[in-house]
Order: structure tokens, then C-alpha cells, then sequence
């Protein structure tokens, strides 16, 4: 009988209360396991509701590793419980049904705590099944994780798909693992390391016991077309989602190289995965080929490329483009990638347009030159920012990146950023704080200048929480850098997308059907500079305007309604119509609504149907979307 392998990424959640806000988590596939926050928790079938239609990254290290053991005859499924938006109990009840023999877990530092803990509970329904830890947490790499954790059987550090499957292989034809490079292993109760085999080739046959482990040099890595395509059935592939600028869901997501040759101290994939410097690219063709064949199976709407740095190498990207084109696949589907500004020209972007690049990431980090060089990222900012203008003239659609909180950052330097993000031509920004992951450049660096204010792993989620203060900055400060940045950005947006008379002509055309005086609701349901400026604008128009809110944001409209004029929801954040029905009734009885407007964060307003339904509910139409870049239209147009 073939073993049973499952490829798991679990649950990680706290669910939220109607006192207390929850979150969700993205762990396997995604550069920063980090979480985002829920103010509801739904569960259908053991599902829940709320975690699913955000970001949601492929698991491509899982995928191909289960892709690996399915193509050498082991009996194999991948578990993505994440994207499925998966409880915890089912997640159980799921593994006492299947009973695995062998159990591989994408962990990481922020979830690694949590993961011990559902393991534990794993043995105790099946004592005898194996569990092997891989992914980005350094303490994966010492021996004293698996002395300190016996319900832990295997250790595998640095890209792990060529090592779990020479582990399955040794284990099913009970061979030694003397020679499976990267993992830590228990034998006889003495715990063993193996070394990385060197990008020289140079053997290494001997296993050394803990107390003589000496580290070699993480090197070889496998080339690209040796690997298979991941492992994509029984995956939830409709819930993979990265909006970059307005993507539509389902999207496939895959890569088609990996790896970056820079040096950026706080990346963590390149340092704790890659372990080398070293770009690999698969061909064009057979990127091409996995797309076709996905897309035969799914009808995806868009495609993201998820890779570290597509555009390394200018010859790769023009074919890429060229093929994208003439497969057909780039003019018939939105896609999006992410790579170096500076490191494009005109031909290149060029080219990326006719193929149907719809947007692209660019990481900027700071506009200070100096900063940049201190952190390794070897970037000319000047031809960045020439960069980022040349692509959004073009057409294609810039979402930057930008963290707070490295090395020398200033109160000055941190504004010159804001101000740079603000008046650059991008549709989406994220703002970041700098979070030295254990194991990278600048988690050594930080430490060693007594810049870490927290060691507890959870911390590490690399969202909202500094981990870290600098020589300038407190962790509470930078925190507030963040929530400010935001702010100014979506100001600096709404400001350049409504030119004052241009776009209230246009909203005062969609009025038609309603009189100076009439009740019109707008849904809380995009950013609050852009609900805010709807409502300011219709009642400079006449009507008596009121909003639909979470209550997390009912004070940001205290400027410009009154109170009675608030109306704020609370326990359910995602305007869920069944759920809300009973306080929709109640305030259609105290107010006749005439119309409806939604703020759309993008024009093809995906994700918005439970909105438009509520809208819907409470004054009987739509009566216009109003989104981000600045189009009005009607529901119906």
C-alpha cells in the first residue's frame, strides 16, 4: 500500500467576538506571513465566511512538493486550509478521517507557535503519523528545535520540494538519510543534521551529530525545468487572489522564475529559502504550457506571475511578452507580475503592454538614495521614480511598496517618502514596517545594535506590529508612521482622481431621478477619503445624505455628518445581507432611501455582490458606483 502524504497548510485564525476583533492569516506562499483583521466570524460547513475573498497567495512550495511525491506513486493530497477559510475542528475531523502516514507543514516564524500546538494535537488522534516543519523560520535549521519538540520527527531547511521527496523515497524503501541534503533528522534517538550538498558538487556523506555540526554553505538548487507543475486538484483554486491594482478573481497564480541577485538586507526568501544570489528562470514555453493547461481547467479571470524580480534578465521578459502575445493568453486575460522599476526601459514596458500586462509591483522602500544603499537594494532612485511614470503613461496600472523603520530612517526622511508615494503616479501602495525576520541581514544587524524590542515569534506577523525601533524611531512610532502614510496617500488619490467641476458634473448627471432634499444612503465600502468625498459632494448637491458603516469607522464621518446621519453595524464587516436584514428593516422603516451609491475600490467592481445587495435592500436601486481612479457609472450600465 502507498504511503499517504499530506502537504498541509493549516489553520491560523483568532476568531473574532461582537467586543473584540479577530484576524486571519496567509502563512504558506506568501514572502511575509502576516495577518489581516476580521470583525465577524461566520461558519458554514466549517468554513468561514469571512476569510475568504481577500489576498490569498498560492502555496507553490507545498504544491510542488505534493506534485513531486503524486508523481513518484505516494498517495497524495495538499490541504490548503487557509484559503479554504478552514476551522479548526474541521481541519481535525479531516485528519482522523484521511489518516496520513506522513504530514509536511509549511511553518514560519509568526505561526510557528501555533503550529507546535496543532501538531501536538495531530498526535494525539495519530500517534504514530510523521510530521516534517519546513519554511521560513530559522529555528528550522538548529537541532535544538527537534530536542526541544519530539512531536517534530523532520526538520528541512532552504527550498524544501527536492528534499521532502528524497525524504518520502528514503523512507518508503527504508534507505539512510545520510545523504538527503538540508534536514535534521532523529536516528536512534540522536538527532542528526545534514548539510546542503555545495553548488560545486562537492559531496557530503557523513552525517555529524549535534555536538560537531559545523554549517556549510547552502548551495545547490535545482534547475527549474526539472521540477513539475504544482499540484493544483483538491486546492481551493477559485480563492487564490492577489488584486494588484484591480484584478479579477479566480486568478492563477505561478511562478516562472526564482530568485534575485541583490542583496536587500530584509528580504527573506532569497536569504532563508534560495540561501544564494543565484536567478534561475524556467523557459518560456513551458510557462506558457502550465498557463494553457490551467486554464482549461479553471476559468480564471486574470493571471499573476508571482515572482521575486521578473525582469532580471531583459531577454527572458521580451520572450515572455512575445509569447504571451502570440499564445493569445495575454490579450484575452488581465495579468500582473512584479519586478525592479529600475531595471526597465521603454522596450521592455513596451513590450509588456502589447502582451496584456494589465500591472506590476515595484518595491521602492524609501526615496533616500543613501537608504537605499544601506539596505543593500542597489537601486537608482532616480531612474525608478522615471520608471514608475513611464509605465502608469503607458497604460499598465503601479502598485509601489514602501517600508518604514530601516536602519537610518529619520523623521525626514520617512515624510520625504510619503510625500514621493503620494505624488507618484500609482493605482495601490502598501506602507510596511521594516521586520527584520529572524534569519535575514537585518534581523543580525538589528540585534546586534539592541534594536529588537520583541522575541515572541507571534510579533513577526509583519503587518501592522514593529518588532523593531531604530536609533530615530520607537516601535509605537513607526506603528503611527503607517496609519499616517495611509492617510495622506488616500487623500493625495481622491484629490488627484476629482478635479473639482469635471467629476460633480458628471455625479450630478447620474441625479436625474432624485429631488434636492431626498434620502440617499452611500455604503462605507472602499476607502473612507473616498466615501467621505461622495458624501460631501451629494450634499452639496441638495440631498440629505446619510452612510452605511462597520462601526470600526463610524468617528471618520463625524466631519462631515451628523450623528443621526451615522448608521454603523456592528459584529459583521462585510456587509453580509442576511446577516444585516434585521437593521436594514429597522432603518427602512424610520427612512425612505431614494437611492444608493457604492464606492468601488475598482471599476469592474468585483467582490461588491453582498454590497450591492444591501444597497439594493435599502432603497430599492443603485443609483451610481463611484471608484478610485474617478469613473462614475450607473449599477446598470
Amino acid at each position: 500500500m502507498a504511503m499517504k502524504v499530506l502537504f498541509s497548510n493549516p489553520p491560523w485564525y483568532k476568531e473574532a467576538t461582537p467586543e473584540t476583533p479577530g484576524w486571519r492569516g496567509v502563512r504558506a506562499g506568501s514572502r511575509w506571513p502576516h495577518t489581516f483583521q476580521v470583525h465577524s466570524h461566520t461558519v458554514v460547513d466549517g468554513i468561514i465566511q469571512e476569510h475568504i475573498g481577500g489576498y490569498l497567495p498560492f502555496p507553490v512550495w507545498l504544491a510542488t512538493g505534493a506534485a513531486y511525491a503524486k508523481r513518484e506513486g505516494f498517495e497524495t493530497v495538499i490541504r490548503d486550509s487557509l484559503s479554504m477559510g478552514e476551522t479548526f475542528d474541521s481541519f481535525y475531523q479531516f485528519i482522523k478521517e484521511s489518516r496520513p502516514d506522513f504530514i509536511v507543514i509549511e511553518s514560519s516564524t509568526p505561526t510557528v507557535k501555533t503550529d507546535l500546538k496543532i501538531v501536538s494535537r495531530i498526535k494525539t488522534l495519530l500517534p504514530d503519523v510523521k510530521v516534517a516543519f519546513t519554511g521560513l523560520h530559522t529555528e528550522f535549521e538548529d537541532e535544538t528545535f527537534l530536542e526541544q519538540n519530539p512531536v517534530i520527527d523532520f526538520t528541512i531547511y532552504g527550498e524544501y520540494e527536492t528534499t521532502v521527496i528524497q525524504l518520502l523515497c528514503a523512507l518508503r524503501d527504508d534507505r539512510s538519510l545520510e545523504d538527503i541534503p538540508a534536514l535534521i533528522y532523529r536516528d536512534n534517538g540522536k538527532i542528526h543534521r545534514n548539510e546542503a550538498e555545495k553548488e560545486s558538487e562537492q559531496e557530503v556523506s557523513e552525517t555529524i551529530e549535534v555536538s560537531q555540526v559545523k554549517k556549510n554553505e547552502y548551495g545547490r538548487l535545482p534547475d527549474l525545468s526539472t521540477m513539475p507543475w504544482a499540484e493544483r486538484e483538491g486546492l481551493p483554486n477559485l480563492n487564490y487572489f492577489d488584486g494588484v491594482c484591480g484584478l479579477e478573481r479566480p486568478q492563477l497564480q505561478l511562478m516562472a522564475t526564482r530568485g534575485c541577485p541583490y542583496g536587500c538586507i530584509f528580504c527573506a526568501w532569497p536569504q532563508m529559502l534560495f540561501r544564494s544570489p543565484r536567478y534561475r528562470m524556467r523557459t518560456t514555453d513551458d510557462v506558457i504550457e502550465e498557463i494553457k493547461a490551467n486554464l482549461e481547467k479553471v476559468p480564471y479571470k486574470s493571471i499573476y506571475i508571482d515572482d521575486d524580480t521578473v525582469n532580471i534578465n531583459k531577454k527572458f521578459v521580451l520572450e515572455l511578452a512575445a509569447k504571451m502575445k502570440s499564445s493569445g493568453i495575454g490579450n484575452r486575460i488581465p495579468w500582473s507580475t512584479m519586478g525592479r522599476a529600475d531595471l526597465m526601459d521603454r522596450q521592455t514596458l513596451e513590450a509588456l503592454k502589447d502582451a496584456g500586462l494589465f500591472s506590476i509591483k515595484y518595491g521602492v522602500e524609501s526615496a533616500e538614495q543613501g537608504i537605499l544603499d544601506e539596505i543593500d537594494k542597489r537601486m537608482n532612485a532616480e531612474k525608478n521614480i522615471e520608471m514608475i511614470k513611464l509605465t502608469s503613461e503607458l497604460g499598465i496600472r503601479v502598485h509601489l511598496t514602501f517600508t518604514f523603520g530601516l536602519p537610518s530612517d529619520t523623521a525626514e526622511t520617512i515624510e520625504n517618502t510619503i510625500d514621493m508615494a503620494c505624488g507618484l503616479p500609482a493605482d495601490t501602495v502598501q506602507f510596511s514596517i521594516a521586520t527584520p525576520f529572524p534569519g535575514t541581514e537585518m534581523y543580525r544587524l538589528y540585534d546586534e545594535k539592541g534594536w529588537i524590542v520583541s522575541k515572541d515569534w507571534d510579533d513577526y506577523n509583519g503587518s501592522t506590529v514593529a518588532v523593531s525601533r531604530t536609533e530615530n524611531f520607537t516601535a509605537k512610532e513607526l506603528e503611527a508612521y503607517v496609519k499616517e502614510a495611509y492617510r495622506r496617500f488616500d487623500q493625495a488619490q481622491v484629490e488627484r482622481a476629482f478635479p473639482a467641476e469635471e467629476v460633480t458634473i458628471k455625479l450630478k448627471q447620474t441625479l436625474s431621478n432624485l429631488n434636492k432634499g431626498d434620502s440617499v444612503v452611500v455604503m462605507q465600502s472602499s476607502r473612507v477619503h473616498l466615501t467621505r468625498w461622495i458624501i460631501t459632494s451629494l450634499a452639496k448637491l441638495g440631498l440629505d445624505v446619510h452612510v452605511l458603516t462597520p462601526v470600526r469607522f463610524k468617528d471618520e464621518f463625524s466631519p462631515v455628518l451628523s450623528e443621526d446621519k451615522i448608521h454603523a453595524f456592528s459584529g459583521n464587516s462585510h456587509f453580509l445581507s442576511d446577516m444585516l436584514k434585521p437593521e436594514l428593516d429597522v432603518l427602512k422603516n424610520d427612512i425612505t432611501f431614494k437611492g444608493a451609491f457604492i464606492p468601488y475600490t475598482f471599476e469592474n467592481r468585483d467582490g461588491y455582490q453582498e454590497v450591492e445587495s444591501v444597497a439594493s435592500y435599502l432603497a430599492g436601486n443603485i443609483t451610481a458606483g463611484v471608484s478610485r481612479r474617478g469613473q462614475i457609472f450607473s449599477y446598470n450600465s
